[in-house]
């Protein structure tokens, strides 16, 4: 491990140290007159338990590894490759000083942190150092594998950047991944060109979401060929959500022929799980296992789901955690679910909806209904509404949901669909954050 520069300084936050930063200040001074230990003192000299353990002085630029510092009995600070000697200077007044190489400091601890503070007596913060179990010391780490797969993705992805370019910085949007690592340009090439992904590996996965997440492509098809093993692979949901005009969403359809996906593992700040933000696209016959998704808005399925239809998904032995989320899906609205399961553990605990937002509305009472009647011809009529907005139609063909109409300034409606079979209706308003059904259902059937 190499030795830090002298005047290398990290300026740790008030919050933890109280302190202001105000510029560079040497590692170490000459020993003050007097200050020097005899062997007996030394030998005395025991470590506080503030002191104690393992600290680390963190470089996030990367120019220099972590120094690992260690206050030893007996006076010897070892700092790196360097050996300093240490005393503590008790006070019944005020807080103990530091003696460091004979220069004092103050300092402090956050238990809470895992840090030690070092400051200089009245001025600024000399030395920031972290435990090994802190989240700032986990960060470091995080941080310095993200730069070296960035880097390594700039060394061996080349050919993939230059023939599939991405232009919207997705990367830059979701973080770093292994997908490029994965992706393959002979077969997305392949796949382009019969116009559908045909997929058996988690490379060809990767291909796929790599192609749909940074082409101007939104319609595109997978089928699954096989069961596929995520494990490994940091995946990123295949379409995305920028808010400043780079959108992807993924509006295509995706077979899964009763094939599973397993060990999947997503970590995002938005709209998290295998499909990223969705709308009016089609998942049929897919099942996961052994899924976890972590984020805002997520579902092992799909983050946010917008006009989507599902069948025949199931998912099993899995965990969602983050707000907004559901077991399924995150955030939906106007989708078609069925024969869908999700066993799925959501914040640690049992969750019996496929959604958020089913979630939501099963704590909503709608205390003042509104009765809707139907004629022989089958109108629909409602009475004049107050205390709701956004009022809408919502309509159902063989318990499918197959019409959400704006209702605001229309007391009646005639479904167009004369196909056999049960139709039923409903008046819906927008409350508490959530389209709610509002009425009575009424209901006719066609032979």
């Amino acid at each position: 491990m190499r030795c830090f520069p002298a005047a290398l300084i990290l300026v740790l936050s008030m919050a933890i140290c109280g302190c202001e930063y105000r510029g560079n200040t040497t590692s170490g001074s000459p020993a003050a007159a007097g200050s020097v230990q005899t062997e007996e003192t030394k030998e005395a000299a025991a470590v506080p338990e503030e002191l104690s353990g393992e600290w680390y002085l963190l470089d996030f630029s990367g120019e220099n590894e972590p120094q690992r510092w260690e206050f030893r009995s007996g006076g010897v600070l070892a700092a790196g490759e360097e050996e300093r000697e240490w005393e503590l200077k008790k006070r019944v007044f005020g807080n103990d000083i530091l003696l460091i190489d004979g220069k004092r400091y103050d300092f402090t601890t956050s238990d809470q942190a895992q840090a030690l503070c070092i400051c200089d007596v009245g001025g600024g913060v000399a030395y920031a150092l972290f435990s090994p179990d802190s989240s700032r010391y986990r960060e470091y780490l995080l941080q310095q594998e993200e730069n070296s797969l960035k880097k390594r993705i700039a060394e061996e992805c080349a050919d993939l950047f230059e023939a599939y370019p991405d232009k919207d910085d997705w990367l830059g949007h979701v973080g770093c991944t292994n997908i490029p690592l994965l992706a393959d340009v002979d077969y997305i090439t392949r796949s382009v060109e019969d116009g559908e992904f045909h997929v058996s590996t988690a490379s060809e996965l990767a291909s796929a979401a790599w192609y749909l997440n940074t082409q101007d492509c939104r319609h595109n098809v997978i089928y699954i060929d096989a069961d596929i093993d995520l494990s490994g692979v940091d995946w990123k949901p295949i379409g995305w959500y920028s808010g400043d005009g780079r959108d992807h969403p993924f509006t295509g359809g995706i077979g899964g022929n009763g094939h599973t996906i397993s060990n999947m593992t997503v970590d995002t700040d938005l709209y998290g799980g295998f499909l990223g933000w969705e709308t009016a696209c089609t998942v049929i016959d897919l099942n996961f296992d052994n899924a976890e998704v972590n984020g805002y808005s997520c579902g092992v399925l799909a983050g946010q789901a917008i006009m989507g239809t599902y069948y025949n998904i199931n998912i099993t032995n899995s965990r969602v955690n983050g707000s907004n989320c559901g077991s399924m899906l995150g955030w939906d609205a106007n989708t078609t679910k069925k024969n869908c399961s999700a066993e799925v553990k959501v914040n640690g605990e049992e969750f019996e909806f496929l959604s958020y937002n089913e979630y939501e509305k099963s704590k909503i009472v709608i205390s003042d209904p509104v009765e809707i009647t139907i004629d022989e011809n089958h109108t629909v009529t409602r009475p004049e509404v107050e205390g709701y907005t956004n009022l809408g139609w919502m309509v159902f063909y063989n318990g499918e949901q197959v019409l959400h109409r704006n209702a605001e300034n229309e007391l009646s409606y005639t479904y167009f669909l004369h196909e056999p079979g049960t139709y039923e209706i409903y008046l819906t308003a927008f409350v508490s954050g959530q389209y709610v059904p509002i009425s009575n259902t009424v209901s006719y059937t066609l032979e």
